[in-house]
């Protein structure tokens, strides 16, 4: 499990709306993977926990979020922030438990995620973490530490990188208090999650049902581009196991897990999946037309016209900054025009010419697409 995109390494361009918590180098498959399309209203329970950014929630479900988070109290709210945070500066442990929930077809509801919790003791949210080659220093540093060797607490967590030091500072000076905090988040969460939690496996089931004809006639990246929209995934040695969960909470993004073997998307669940009674306008659509609402975000689409580019070359044609390029990237990905693609340690977008022939010939005429 790695870090979140807005983090990512250096030589990557950071992934618009794509939180990927793959750890660094985690390799990935040559023979095509098992691949598991499933609807687990375990993920959305610690998706909503996660979240950091404004989800495209029903109204009424804005409101449950809202209520449900005021409703904590402040031990509470200042456990879930540590555990369940995430920022440039470092991010919390508590996404450890998606790839071991993932991994036990067992848990599948909050109250299987609060089960599993009460099993798990903080050296198996270390190996998730750590799980790694480039992470076996800091790992079997760390698990010493838990063993009865205080001394090498600080070396340990030196060796991390500077996205987790934090928290694996705070497992190691208090493993048994984290773990009880930990629990204590998850049993607070799923007494409010529980109200909702029906409705949003249907949801999600829906989503899975309307997607298993895609997987039977569709090539695998083609899958995976449709149901995330837009992240195009290149299949890479050693992923014998692939998931594609739906995810409600996590829309308009896609959160993206994976360890030794396996891969993650927790992809934002369709539009058509959503229970009846939407708002006559649909979200998907709204993105859109924001997103093309900005000369700039028109600008890249065009240079996109003519061939994939990587950030830094867009950023270099467009005179603008990084960050900045970065930002209506997101918008453009959120809207379903622009395709993320990872080739080893680059990352380069494409135009996804589809999405732009839907969206009227205006969109052609000022991209120059209507003749190619």
């Amino acid at each position: 499990m790695a870090r979140p995109t807005r983090t990512a390494e250096a030589p990557r361009p950071a992934r618009a709306l794509v939180r990927d918590m793959t750890a660094p180098g985690t390799p990935v498959a040559a023979a095509a993977p098992e691949v598991i399309l499933d609807a687990r209203p375990a993920v959305d329970f610690l998706v909503s926990l996660m979240l950091d950014t404004e989800s495209e929630l029903l109204p009424a479900d804005q409101a449950w979020l809202d209520g449900a988070r005021a409703s904590l109290s402040d031990p509470l709210r200042r456990d879930h922030a540590r555990l369940f945070g995430s920022s440039p500066t470092g991010k919390g442990l508590g996404g450890a438990l998606v790839p071991l929930a993932m991994q036990d077809v067992g848990v599948r509801t909050s109250a299987d995620v609060v089960a599993l919790a009460g099993r798990v003791e903080a050296r198996d949210l270390l190996d998730v973490v750590c799980e790694d080659d480039e992470l076996r220093t800091p790992l079997e540093l760390a698990v010493r530490v838990l063993d009865g060797d205080p001394g090498l607490r600080d070396e340990a967590v030196a060796a991390c990188p500077d996205v987790i030091r934090g928290a694996i500072g705070r497992l190691l000076d208090d493993p048994a208090g984290e773990m009880r905090a930990l629990r204590r988040v998850l049993r607070a969460w799923t007494e409010r999650f529980a109200g909702i939690e029906a409705r949003i496996a249907v949801m999600e089931q829906r989503d899975v049902d309307g997607r298993r004809a895609d997987l039977e006639r569709l090539p695998l990246a083609d899958v995976i581009e449709r149901a995330t929209g837009g992240v195009r995934w290149l299949p890479e040695p050693g992923t014998r196991r692939l998931f594609l969960s739906p995810s409600y909470f996590a829309r308009p993004y896609n959160y993206i897990f994976g360890g030794r073997d396996w891969h993650m998307f927790a992809y934002p669940i369709a539009e058509s999946a959503l229970d009846a009674g939407v708002a006559a306008v649909p979200a998907a659509s709204v993105r859109l037309f924001k997103a093309l609402g900005d000369e700039s975000r028109l600008r890249i689409l065009r240079l996109l016209a003519s061939g994939d580019l990587y950030l830094t070359e867009i950023a270099e044609r467009m005179g603008l900054s990084k960050p900045t390029v970065s930002h209506h990237l997101a918008l453009l990905r959120a809207a379903g025009l622009v395709t993320i693609t990872e080739a080893g340690a680059l990352t380069y977008y494409s135009l996804r010419r589809e999405r732009i022939a839907e969206a009227g010939v205006e969109l052609d005429a000022v991209l120059g697409t209507a003749a190619r």
